[in-house]
């Protein structure tokens, strides 16, 4: 009886809670950012070259306030990404002032940016990385309605084309709201096309029904559209094979001997997410490595098949692969003799777009993973399981780092045996780290959502 009582009490409360909130009006702007609330990725590119993604994330927070968050992620260059993120925080309450906003830059591990939030007296900017400098104040006003003025105007007034506006923006570096003026370049029964023609920085955005960004192209340069997940990720872009970029504290002579590696892993407080055979001790974490590390994918059928991407039946595969075992007998040798001949047949060249197996033959230019998937295709049509395998090697380029690379695993008298034909290994040496099975801890590397980096403990050599 007792506990009927207070499940009684208790229902009666909630629903009192309820019937309270639903009295309470929603405002105009509110409503509009409910409407956007969720989650989207946009894939960025030049031309035909994808460079990264954005994606963008709007959602209420515990206490109800609205939240705005983007990041980008973009490389122009293989070697030199750069991440962008804001975030825009506004009361649950009408009229929704601006509680705290924020906008950061990471390049080459260097961070700067500038976080503002609201007081009594206005707003203070503290500028990034913080130097001592006394934070800055600001006496202004700005809300939800502000921050969403476009997309109300466009949802209350259904502008004809050639009809423009002009709404506030929050400018993170001159730390105030200015104008910004965006004009209707067409109306289309699912959304709108704007234009805003800001001089270096003109932005065209396509608006779908919910008044959301299907599409934008800037500077007449840079396209952004929405696309999947997955496809914003891009695997083997210049994306990717920017993001597997981790730097170490020394160089690694000779690292192609390297038989034993001990390396510290900072900047991530559980690492076994993304490395399962990390241990912790005395309060680090640590990744021991050996030659020829070997991934846990288990053997099967489907790496002796021919796939869309390894042509393995192809006539002039099979005759590339007779080619290349020549003389070799034994399982072991057979596999030598294709991991050497790739690696003479091809010419390496870094960060060149990914091109199709049979286009390879006649072209013979590819990076590591043209590389790799060649081999895949010429041991399996030679009768030998192989299977591409994509990770960390050690770079020593002008930063020491571990950077993006792919080799492979040939099945081997029952056995998985790891072999480099960019490298033109035989012996694959301890500085090999396949990326985590588990996919979720491969897209925190792939796109550089994890800041790590690496200090060499201790280092052993092969003894020949």
């Amino acid at each position: 009886m007792v506990l009927r009582l207070i499940v009684t009490a208790v229902l009666c409360a909630i629903l009192a809670v309820l019937a309270w909130q639903l009295r309470v009006p929603v405002s105009e702007a509110a409503a509009q950012a409910r409407s956007m609330v969720g989650e989207r990725w946009y894939a960025l590119t030049l031309e035909d070259r994808h460079l990264g993604y954005l994606r963008t994330r709007n959602y209420r927070d515990r206490q109800g306030n609205w939240v705005f968050e983007s990041e980008q992620r973009f490389a122009m260059n293989p070697y030199d990404p750069v991440t962008t993120s804001s975030r825009r925080t506004f009361a649950a309450g009408p009229p929704h002032a601006l509680l705290t906003a924020e906008h950061l830059q990471s390049r080459r591990g260097q961070e700067n940016g500038v976080r503002m939030e609201r007081t009594p007296a206005g707003y203070t900017a503290l500028r990034l990385p913080e130097d001592g400098t006394v934070a800055s104040r600001h006496v202004w006003d700005y809300h939800l309605a502000d921050y969403l003025g476009f997309e109300l105007w466009l949802a209350r007034e259904q502008p004809l084309r050639g009809s423009a506006r002009s709404v506030m923006t929050l400018d993170f570096d001159r730390l105030e709201p200015v104008r910004r003026t965006f004009e209707v370049v067409e109306r289309r029964p699912e959304g709108y096309v704007i234009e805003n023609g800001a001089p270096f920085s003109a932005t065209r955005i396509d608006l779908d029904e919910r008044l959301l960004p299907e599409s934008m192209r800037i500077a007449g340069l840079f396209s952004l559209a929405r696309v999947s997940r997955h496809e914003a990720l891009a695997p083997r872009s210049t994306l990717q094979a920017a993001s597997y970029h981790i730097p170490t504290d020394r160089r690694l002579p000779d690292h192609t001997r390297i038989n034993r590696l001990r390396l510290a892993i900072e900047g991530h407080e559980n690492p076994r997410v993304l490395f399962p055979d990390a241990e912790r001790s005395e309060g680090s974490w640590a990744l021991d490595l050996g030659p020829g590390t070997i991934t846990r994918t288990p053997a099967g059928g489907e790496y002796s098949s021919e796939t869309v991407h390894i042509p393995s039946t192809h006539p002039d595969i099979r005759s590339l692969a007779h080619r290349a075992v020549g003389g070799a007998t034994d399982t072991a040798a057979r596999a030598r003799a294709l991991n050497r001949f790739v690696h003479q047949y091809l010419t390496y060249r870094p960060g060149k777009p990914p091109e199709s197996i049979l286009t390879l033959l006649d072209d013979r230019v590819g990076d590591c993973t043209e590389f790799a998937d060649l081999l895949t295709t010429l041991a399996r049509s030679a009768g030998l399981p192989a299977r591409t395998v994509f990770g960390l090697a050690y770079s020593d380029g002008q930063e020491p780092a571990f950077a993006y690379h792919a080799w492979n695993e040939i099945l081997v008298d029952g056995d998985w045996l790891p072999f480099d034909p960019t490298w033109g290994q035989d012996r694959v040496d301890a500085t090999h780290i396949p990326l985590p099975n588990d996919e979720t801890a491969a897209m925190m590397l792939l796109t550089g959502a994890v800041n790590l980096r690496f200090r060499v403990l201790e280092v052993g050599f092969f003894p020949d």
